[in-house]
């Protein structure tokens, strides 16, 4: 719709170019005039300030049945100030307001009946910050965010009533993620995660819901956004004996002069969650994290619940799982990871708790399993992984999570070349046997496959061939045996087979799937 604004913008003055051609104007140096010009029907086509042969000043242009098309200011002989557009029944379809010649402010879109549709603000010719879209009744149905004229970060789409029904995650203008919350089944009943809020825009509580009644885990926050408490119900009851309703009892040890040494807590005799270990003077020496009396990791915990400095975790059994060191309560600097049988697992960097750097994975047998690269906890950079016998298996670059550019996998008996566009398969794509021999072929566009696809027996005959259109199996599609001879046709209407071998499939909206 913006994109149509532009042009019917870029009409307007078209037209009045011509106008002024038609009409054979010739302004004469240091002159101002108002100047009127029609249509050959005799109906008024464009009025306003000619200034040394330029418009200027406030113009209005009309379409030939009499009615308002444009309005707006021109300063210095650029769009300056707030012009208004409308179609031939008069109904408003877009605000903008300049400032030399480049939007500013305000643009609104309205629907053919003058309708309210979408709000944005453009900074310098850009979009920037908010931008609303709105029911036909007023409400708001969207809302999300812009930077340098690309929707960025996070945004979400409303029921009428105000309820968030959509959580959505923008990146350089694609969405990256949408989440649904908040949505009730046909009876009007709650289902799936429900997130309520406080006036504040703080999540209240959040949960699982069906069939109108509360399942799962729930957890309830303060104003402030701390966490309150967490209830496990079920069918809409509490569950008194889950672990996070249990009430713990919180025992303390002492040294010789009074002050304390050791303090945790119990449940029914056993060590469970966090232990602190103090000096005499009342710092903290040590902590402990215990499960079921099982010992699961040591470091320090501080007074706020956040573990600092260096920690070790452990397997319920008690052999070493983890070493690295924590900065409040994040992972933070060199981590590495254990089998049970003591063998390095993992080896990498975090970054305020999250992956970021150069990361290594082995098998148990101590052989290379994966490298791979992370910035701020996401993939970023080439990824590639290897069999028990060293040999590369997977291969490829990611970019801030998503898959990009060439990848390499060798998937049981044969090999896949193809490339990535935003974690989807995009351009060609090849396949091979362990020989060299073709497997497959086939193109992709955005992770959807598109005209014809083909896989071959391992003697090179084609084994199926057939077409795709908008990502679904349409037209002809044959198989054929090792000597190439045909055993099956069938006729596809977008994914749903119509005809086997020229008779035709009774069926419902059914898929039957040929072997790819």
């Amino acid at each position: 719709m913006i994109y149509r604004t532009h042009k019917s913008i870029q009409k307007m003055f078209l037209v009045f170019l011509v106008v002024l051609l038609s009409h054979e104007i010739s302004a004469q140096n240091d002159s101002t005039i108002y100047q009127k010009y029609f249509y050959e029907n005799g109906q008024i086509s464009s009025e306003g300030l000619l200034v040394n042969g330029l418009p200027d000043g406030y113009w209005k242009t009309y379409f030939e049945n009499g009615v308002l098309k444009t309005e707006g200011n021109r300063k210095n002989f650029i769009l300056d100030s707030l012009w208004i557009f409308y179609n031939e029944e008069g109904f408003k379809v877009n605000e903008i307001t300049f400032v030399e010649g480049k939007k500013e402010g305000i643009e609104r879109e309205f629907s053919k009946e003058g309708i309210l549709e979408k709000e944005f603000t453009n900074v310098k010719g850009k979009k920037e910050g908010e931008s609303l879209y709105f029911y036909a009744t007023g409400e708001v149905s969207k809302r999300v965010f812009y930077e340098n004229d690309k929707e960025e970060n996070e945004g979400f789409e409303y029921e009428k009533d105000g309820r968030i029904i959509t959580k959505l995650r923008f990146k350089n203008g694609f969405i990256r993620s949408i989440v649904k919350i908040n949505r009730l089944n046909s009876a009007g009943q709650k289902k799936g995660t429900w997130e309520e809020l406080y006036s504040n825009g703080k999540i209240k509580e959040t949960g699982n819901w069906t069939k109108g009644k509360r399942n799962g885990l729930f957890k309830f926050y303060k104003r402030n956004g701390d966490l309150e408490k967490l209830v496990t119900y079920k069918n809409g009851e509490i569950i008194e004996d889950a672990a996070e309703s249990i009430v713990l009892d919180i025992r303390k040890e002492f040294y010789n002069d009074g002050t304390i040494k050791i303090i945790g807590s119990y449940n029914d005799g056993e060590k469970q969650g966090t232990f602190r270990e103090y000096d005499k003077q009342g710092n903290i020496i040590n902590g402990y994290i215990y499960k079921n009396n099982e010992k699961t990791g040591e470091g320090i915990v501080d007074k706020e619940g956040k573990r600092q400095g260096d920690w070790k975790l452990y397997y319920k059994t008690g052999e070493l799982k983890a070493e690295g060191k924590y900065v409040d309560g994040k992972k933070e600097g060199k981590w590495k990871y254990y089998f049970q049988t003591g063998q390095k697992k993992q080896i990498g960097e975090y970054r305020k708790g999250q992956p970021h750097g150069y990361w290594k994975w082995y098998f148990a047998n101590g052989t290379m399993q994966r490298e791979e690269n992370y910035r701020k906890g996401k993939e970023d950079g080439m990824m590639i992984e290897y069999n028990e016998a060293g040999e590369e298996i997977y291969k490829g670059a990611y970019e801030d999570g998503y898959k990009i550019g060439p990848w390499f996998y060798h998937v049981n008996d044969y090999k896949e070349l193809g490339s990535y566009m935003d974690d989807e398969k995009d351009g060609k794509w090849e396949a091979f046997y362990e020989d060299g021999t073709k497997y497959y072929v086939g193109e992709f566009s955005g992770g959807v496959a598109l005209g014809k696809h083909v896989w071959y027996h391992p003697n090179g005959t084609k084994k199926l061939e057939g077409k795709y259109e908008s990502g679904e199996k349409h037209g002809e599609w044959k198989e054929a045996d090792e000597l190439g001879v045909i055993t099956n046709v069938l006729i596809y209407e977008y994914g749903i087979v119509r005809k086997v071998n020229g008779t035709k499939v009774k069926q419902k909206e059914e898929e039957i799937n040929g072997e790819e």
